[in-house]
């Protein structure tokens, strides 16, 4: 009887411990906070890759006129889009397979629905990418020609962890997806502040 009383005090006990998912912390649920936890972790961890390769990195180009700009460029966006080429190498070879499709559709949630649609956002986060890159080329000083590479090296990284998350964990994944497209914005922003308002921000 006892034992019974004790188990049943412990089972309040860790019901009470226990947070109730739509319980909001600071405007937050409980089930969003590690999501939260990801995106700072994510900035911190694009920050601090920039300012590494900015302080250990010191290269720049022997010219920087308007093919210097171009090839650059060219050249980065041959590295970046490396991941997206990758996926469609793995899915072409998946198709084999015929274990992974119900007629002609994927199943749902096999690995080659997600190499799939990794291959999709991959393209989508590329374009938008290539645009800043390019503009970043056209306004940057030769001193400051440095970032580009630096950007594209965060990019090709957070391909790679937003696709091994795609197989393996959520957080991971959208920790990949923060340092690929984060960085991209930032590069919008500091377009739009050169461009519009003449402002000029040391990259």
């Amino acid at each position: 009887m006892q034992r019974q009383v004790r188990q049943g005090q412990n089972s309040a006990r860790r019901k009470a411990k226990r947070r109730d998912p739509r319980v909001k912390y600071l405007g937050f649920t409980a089930m969003q906070w590690p999501f939260i936890a990801t995106l700072v972790g994510n900035w911190l961890f694009s920050a601090a890759f920039f300012a590494a390769g900015k302080t250990f990195w010191d290269w720049t180009p022997e010219a920087w006129g308007i093919a210097d700009r171009l090839a650059l460029v060219i050249k980065d966006a041959v590295i970046a889009i490396i991941p997206g080429i990758i996926g469609i190498c793995v899915v072409a070879a998946q198709r084999l397979d015929p274990s992974m499709f119900v007629g002609s559709t994927p199943k749902p949630n096999s690995p080659v629905e997600i190499n799939t649609k990794f291959i999709l956002n991959t393209f989508e986060q590329f374009t938008a990418y290539f645009i800043a890159n390019a503009g970043l080329a056209m306004y940057c000083p030769i001193e400051e020609a440095r970032t580009l590479p630096i950007l594209t090296a965060l990019f090709v990284v957070g391909r790679i962890l937003f696709w091994v998350g795609y197989h393996t964990n959520p957080y991971l994944r959208a920790f990949g997806f923060g340092v690929t497209f984060y960085p991209t914005v930032i590069a919008y922003v500091w377009l739009l502040l050169v461009m519009v308002f003449d402002i000029r921000v040391p990259l």
